[in-house]
């Protein structure tokens, strides 16, 4: 389980509702700032495989870090 800190996770969330429209506000709650349980939301709301799930959930992640910098 890796907990996403809370400024990470505040700039994924732009780009979490960009490319993945179908994840509600209330997923976004349920994840409680967790990489696997975003990603296991990517993967049920957008019918796609895990892996598939996972780079979309890195990429994010990625972007948002990148920001910060």
């Amino acid at each position: 389980m890796q907990q996403i800190p809370e400024p990470v996770w505040s700039r994924m969330l732009p780009k979490i509702n960009e490319l993945c429209p179908r994840i509600t506000t209330e997923d976004l709650g349920e994840c409680e700032q967790r990489f696997d349980l975003l990603t296991a939301k990517i993967q049920n709301r957008h019918w796609v495989s895990r892996t598939d799930a996972e780079k979309t959930a890195f990429a994010i992640m990625k972007d948002a870090e990148a920001s910060a910098s």
